[in-house]
C-alpha cells in the first residue's frame, strides 16, 4: 500500500561552558553503535538508541534510475523529570536528533559531541552532550517511487507514492512519511513549476561562469519521522539531474 506523496526545494551549491559531570555510556539497541553522555550541572534520566533510515528512490519512465540515501537518526527517551529537550519532539517523552545535527555524521568530526539542552519540571536547565561512534545496525528501509518523462528542456516528475514503514521504540510506534511542498525559487536559478501535484524540473544541472561552477540540486521530497506529538525532519531526496542527462 502506498500513500500519495504530498516537496520541492531548489538548493544552490557553489563549488569553488561549564564543567561536565560524567554519566557514562548508555546502551544502544544497535550493535556497533555506542554513545557517551555527559551532563551539567547534574544528571538527567535519558535512554538513547539509534536507527539507520535507508531510503531507496526509484525513477521510472524516461530512464530507470535508483538513488539511495542513508540517514542515521538518534532517539532519546527521557524520564518524568524532563518536560522538554532542544530537538524534535515525537511523543510525550521521545525526541529525535537528525543526522545533520550530529557532528560525527555531518562533518566526520569524531569526538565532537552533540549538545542539547534539557528543561526540567522544577525549572532547572541541564546541558547534555552526546558523543556517538559507529554506525547503527538497526535499520528501517523506505521505498519511494517517481515517474519521469522528458519534455523538451524539462523533466516531468510525478510522485507515485512510498512504502508505509514504521519504527517501534520503547513500546511506541513512529511512522516514516514523505512530504512535498511548493517549490522555493532561487534568484538566477532555473524555475521549477508545480502543477497538479507534478513537478516540472529544468534539465539544466550546472552552469559555468569563469572558474566557478554552479550546480543545481532539485529537492523532490522531504523525509520525516512522525509521532503522536510531532515530527522530526530526517533528510531530503533530490532529483538525479546529472545522471538523467548522461
Amino acid at each position: 500500500m502506498v500513500r500519495k506523496i504530498v516537496a520541492l526545494v531548489l538548493i544552490l551549491t557553489v563549488f569553488s561552558a561549564g564543567c561536565l559531570v560524567q554519566i557514562g555510556s548508555k546502551p544502544s539497541a544497535s550493535r556497533g553503535f555506542s554513545v557517551n553522555v555527559t551532563a551539567a550541572p547534574f544528571n538527567v534520566p535519558v535512554n538513547i538508541t539509534a536507527v539507520m533510515v535507508n531510503v531507496s528512490v526509484n525513477f521510472v519512465g524516461y530512464r530507470h534510475l535508483t538513488v539511495h540515501y542513508s540517514y542515521p537518526v538518534i532517539f532519546i527517551k527521557v524520564g518524568g523529570s524532563v518536560y522538554n529537550v532542544s530537538t524534535f519532539r515525537l511523543s510525550n517523552d521521545v525526541y529525535m536528533v537528525p543526522s545533520y545535527s550530529i557532528p560525527a555524521y555531518e562533518h566526520n568530526e569524531s569526538g565532537v559531541p552533540l549538545s542539547l539542552t534539557a528543561f526540567l519540571n522544577n525549572g532547572s536547565i541541564v546541558l547534555v552532550d552526546i558523543e556517538v561512534s559507529g554506525v547503527p545496525n538497526e535499520t528501517v528501509d523506505m521505498v519511494v517511487n517517481y515517474e519521469v518523462e522528458k519534455n523538451g528542456t524539462h523533466y516531468v516528475v510525478r510522485p507515485l507514492g512510498w512504502s508505509l514503514e514504521k519504527i517501534t521504540l520503547w513500546g511506541e510506534v513512529f511512522n516514516l512519511a514523505m512530504e512535498l511542498h511548493e517549490p522555493i525559487q532561487i534568484a538566477n536559478a532555473p524555475a521549477v513549476r508545480f502543477v497538479n501535484g507534478t513537478y516540472i524540473v529544468p534539465s539544466v544541472c550546472k552552469v559555468k561562469n569563469g572558474n566557478t561552477v554552479v550546480s543545481y540540486k532539485y529537492s523532490i521530497g522531504d523525509v520525516y519521522i512522525v509521532g503522536p506529538a510531532g515530527r522530526g525532519f530526517v533528510g531530503k531526496v533530490y532529483f538525479p539531474c546529472e545522471k538523467m542527462s548522461e
